[in-house]
């Protein structure tokens, strides 16, 4: 019988890819696979690119060609990491809720309970504690891809939310969201439980769309 499989996103049937590309997916997957297990069973710093081709049953040199160097499959690991905990997010926001708050609230306690139960995320704070791991940055200092995608989502929803504040507004209170809330995964409080942390990083949001603004002090 003749494969019938459609894509997600509409009725159409799925479009077969060439075996060279379906094979380079594949490849890649695998490789990201062994990448993100291995780090998380020891610290990415312990792990080398030969290891990872060796676990993915790959040739090292295929790994430098796909990813260009380590550090490039460091990017690659934290970007599909990245991208599938955003789609989580994205659908935490849709979810309904009594008010939009609810809803923020609700999502950042989504991200904040996921990034506790996702291994890679674990171990790369583990091992920053430790003052080892080279994938943190990844996570927090450079911007792309997870700084600057949950900004853009988060910056979305609030301009779709809260529209009687301006974008210069709404894009604030979405940095906000997203700094707390990475340093509240990375350094989370001791007294806080997830919730409590969830419902911190809404009031802070909401101060900033509600903040009165006026002349500045003398000085400024």
């Amino acid at each position: 019988m003749e494969d019938t499989s459609f894509t997600e996103a509409s009725n159409r049937p799925a479009v077969a890819l060439p075996p060279r590309e379906a094979w380079r997916r594949k490849m890649r997957d695998d490789v990201l696979d062994a990448a993100r297990a291995m780090a998380a069973e020891k610290g990415w710093d312990s792990v080398s690119l030969s290891q990872v081709a060796s676990r993915a049953e790959v040739s090292r040199p295929t790994v430098y060609k796909e990813f260009g160097s380590r550090g490039g499959l460091s990017r690659a690991l934290v970007r599909r990491e990245a991208e599938r905990f955003l789609i989580g997010v994205d659908r935490a926001l849709l979810q309904p809720a009594p008010t939009a708050s609810d809803a923020l609230a609700a999502a950042i306690l989504y991200a904040l309970k996921e990034a506790r139960e996702n291994v890679l995320v674990v171990s790369v704070v583990k091992a920053a504690r430790d003052g080892t791991d080279a994938l943190l940055p990844y996570l927090t200092a450079r911007s792309d891809p997870v700084v600057t995608g949950a900004r853009l989502l988060v910056r979305s929803w609030c301009q779709s939310h809260y529209q009687r504040f301006d974008t210069v507004r709404t894009d604030q209170a979405a940095d906000v969201i997203v700094r707390l809330t990475l340093s509240h995964i990375v350094l989370p409080p001791p007294e806080h439980t997830l919730r409590g942390s969830a419902e911190l990083i809404t009031a802070a949001a909401l101060g900033v769309l509600a903040r009165e603004t006026g002349p500045s002090p003398a000085g400024d």
